[in-house]
């Protein structure tokens, strides 16, 4: 590559024919003379003449380097355009095996052709024999980097929104990846690009595995993408991935039980990290972050971040999403997106209790401090005890109870027995106030009802106190 291009503000030569039609040349990838209409292109051997050469690119500084390939901003003096470069280290391009795994990348990640997933526009050779590939120049941070900066600050209302809005399109990427078989097997904050207009791209499919649909039991949802020529296949105890993030069954090498599955994990751990601001495995060598992994030894969100505030029904949903047991996690990044979609919905803030038959759920007389909210199961509420004791009515699924506590904090008026087994929504001042955080105005608005409620109490308590009753 040559040196750096002119600064912006100065004015650009559009290359004349000549030049163009010599860049163009070393640079295009034209498909072979009687390909079928299929429009996916495909590379048959590392070394191939219509693969691009790198003349046509001018190098603007490294942003950026991993295990595989350093990255760097380029200027296409053909597009007149800047995009990224990323080419294969020194030290691998001599080993086959390391080039074809680097092609691979660049074959999957061109196939899955989905806005949240960085597009790849040229792929070649330097001539030192490092294979490249050009693809969009994100202009924007990682996940990860953004979600530093917002460590030793609360997590909720717009901000948690925000993040989460983030998350949804990564599960949308993911989910468009995984009907077209491919598995990413390195999910986590620092692989999500977020553009400064808002876009998110999944970054990095160095490691993506082409998923074997014939070990799939359920039917495919859509054509596959086409394998690379003599894929790289791996064998059973290979280790990919990264260790404060692995599945289990990466942790394990088993590389038979790697599915959709794996992803989810995936996608569960980064969405551990915008609740704790860690990832799930935080040891401190990469050995025991992978036997951690291997135990699915994982802390609670809630237990991890104890300086924060979190929502109980995100941490149920990243929790899940991150079982040991394939089987208990989501069984597929759309239930996971769905569940997601609930939580911002409501509720979320909200813990969820379960109460054996016979449970005394609130007493008559007893401080109040919580509402509750049936989702299961059925409730007595009775006054009095033993011989007084005078039954009020019973309650089912979406019935509520203690509503007035959270805003008047005064003395329980009946009990609330369990008559089944219950599971119920359990609501706090505390707890309600997150909740309206991420519901824009109409939370303002509950929030004004609340306090002039709460004014209206006070002000039949003093009355009442001046006027008692007979």
């Amino acid at each position: 590559m040559s040196g750096r291009p002119p600064k912006t503000g100065d004015t650009r030569r559009l290359p004349d024919s000549a030049e163009l039609s010599a860049l163009t040349e070393a640079s295009t990838i034209i498909a072979a003379e009687g390909d079928d209409a299929d429009d996916t292109a495909r590379l048959d051997s590392p070394v191939n003449s219509q693969l691009a050469e790198p003349s046509r690119y001018d190098d603007e500084g490294s942003i950026g380097t991993g295990g595989m390939g350093s990255v760097h901003a380029v200027y296409d003096r053909v597009l007149l355009r800047r995009v990224a470069m990323k080419t294969l280290h020194n030290s691998l391009a001599d080993e086959e095996e390391h080039t074809q795994r680097f092609l691979e990348e660049v074959q999957i990640t061109g196939q899955l052709d989905h806005p949240n997933i960085v597009p790849v526009h040229d792929v070649g050779f330097h001539s030192r024999g490092n294979a490249f590939f050009i693809m969009k120049l994100v202009q924007g941070e990682t996940l990860s980097k953004l979600l530093s900066a917002q460590l030793g600050k609360p997590l909720g209302g717009d901000n948690l929104v925000r993040f989460l809005q983030i998350f949804l399109k990564i599960c949308d990427a993911l989910d468009f990846a995984h009907s077209r078989g491919v598995i990413h097997r390195d999910l986590k904050p620092s692989n999500i690009m977020v553009g400064s207009h808002g876009e998110v791209y999944v970054m990095d499919w160095g490691i993506a595995l082409l998923y074997d649909s014939e070990r799939d039991t359920r039917s495919p949802l859509m054509p596959q993408l086409m394998r690379p020529t003599e894929s790289h296949r791996e064998s059973a105890g290979s280790l990919m991935g990264t260790a404060a993030y692995m599945a289990p069954e990466q942790a394990l090498s088993l590389v038979d039980h790697i599915d959709y599955r794996t992803d989810i994990f995936g996608l569960g751990a980064i969405l551990y990290q915008i609740m704790t601001g860690r990832p799930p495995y935080v040891g401190e060598n990469a050995a025991i972050q992978i036997e951690q992994a291997s135990l699915g030894s994982i802390q609670p969100p809630e237990q991890a971040a104890a300086d924060r505030r979190l929502p109980p029904g995100l941490c149920r949903i990243a929790m899940k999403a991150m079982a040991r047991d394939r089987a208990d996690r989501y069984q597929s990044v759309s239930e996971l997106s769905e569940a997601v979609q609930v939580f911002l919905s409501g509720g979320g803030w909200f813990d969820v209790l379960e109460f054996a038959p016979g449970t005394i759920i609130v007493a008559e007389g007893d401080d109040a401090d919580a509402a509750y909210i049936i989702e299961g199961g059925h409730c007595e509420v009775y006054k009095g005890a033993g011989e007084s004791r005078q039954f009020l009515r019973k309650l089912g699924p979406g019935d509520v109870f203690g509503e007035t506590a959270i805003f008047t904090g005064a003395p329980r008026t009946a009990t609330v027995a369990a008559l089944d087994q219950v599971r119920a929504a359990c609501i706090t001042r505390d707890s309600l106030d997150y909740e309206l955080d991420q519901k824009g105005w109409f939370g303002t608005f509950v929030k004004a009802l609340a306090e002039r409620f709460c004014e209206c109490d006070t002000l039949l308590s003093k009355l009442r106190a001046r006027h008692p009753e007979p």
